[in-house]
């Protein structure tokens, strides 16, 4: 299955209408619940979650869709298949410090071919597929993303999952120059616009964490690969991830 241009655009409008109502969560107070991986969940995750999987089905006719805070059950033949990720970055909304994002992503022979990443406090969209990323301010002014490369190395890393320790041993290992600290996917879309240049990632992730985030470097030309140097799959029994690198250079 294709992703065309309407599809594209309705999928978008998805991600928009998931942000609003993460949005009007956001502003007001509530509860915060700690999942079964000791990993915080709130209600705009599971709202959020409920409008996404509502719009896919009024799209795609029977889509089969994984998503992070479904009871999701482990599958061995998943060909094609969509990966969600209704608040990418809880702690952060829970910090409330803006850098969250709504994720969705289209998986095809266990490579990402769609993805759309949305962070709903920047009014930013990004948009990957096989060939091109598209960037959209304020759900409008579609532009291609041409990434700007540099031989001064910036590294970007997570706000919340990451030690100083490890910081510096990549530091030295890639010869970076800069660092940068970032929570959610919002890591992925600034390597594909060039702003940084590379991201190590240790420690558990999901599929569902990554796969709009690999989409959309995978437009601009680069890659997200295993430290021994394979893509990124998707489609594993337990949907979690190796260990990984994101890069542009």
């Amino acid at each position: 299955m294709e992703i065309n241009k309407f599809q594209t655009l309705e999928i978008c409008k998805i991600a928009w209408k998931a942000g609003e109502k993460i949005l009007d969560i956001y502003s007001r107070k509530f509860k915060i619940f700690i999942k079964k991986d000791l990993s915080p969940v709130t209600i705009a995750d599971l709202e959020s979650e409920k409008i996404i999987i509502k719009g896919l089905k009024k799209i795609f006719n029977k889509p089969t869709i994984i998503s992070e805070e479904t009871n999701y059950k482990s599958k061995s033949k998943l060909n094609s298949f969509w990966l969600v990720d209704p608040l990418d970055g809880t702690k952060e909304f829970i910090k409330k410090n803006g850098e969250f994002t709504v994720n969705i992503a289209f998986i095809k022979n266990k490579k990402p071919v769609f993805g759309i990443i949305y962070a709903p406090i920047l009014k930013k969209t990004y948009i990957g597929t096989i060939k091109n990323t598209y960037k959209v301010i304020n759900q409008k002014d579609f532009k291609k993303v041409l990434p700007k490369k540099k031989s001064n190395k910036t590294m970007i890393i997570s706000r919340s999952h990451s030690s100083k320790n490890e910081n510096e041993k990549l530091k030295k290992k890639y010869k970076i120059k800069k660092i940068l600290f970032l929570g959610s996917s919002l890591k992925f879309c600034y390597i594909a616009e060039g702003i940084a240049h590379i991201y190590p990632r240790t420690g558990t992730t999901y599929e569902w964490d990554t796969a709009a985030g690999h989409a959309i470097i995978n437009g601009v030309g680069g890659k997200v690969e295993t430290n021994k140097g394979y893509e990124l799959k998707y489609g594993k029994k337990d949907f979690k991830n190796t260990n990984f690198i994101a890069k542009i250079f």
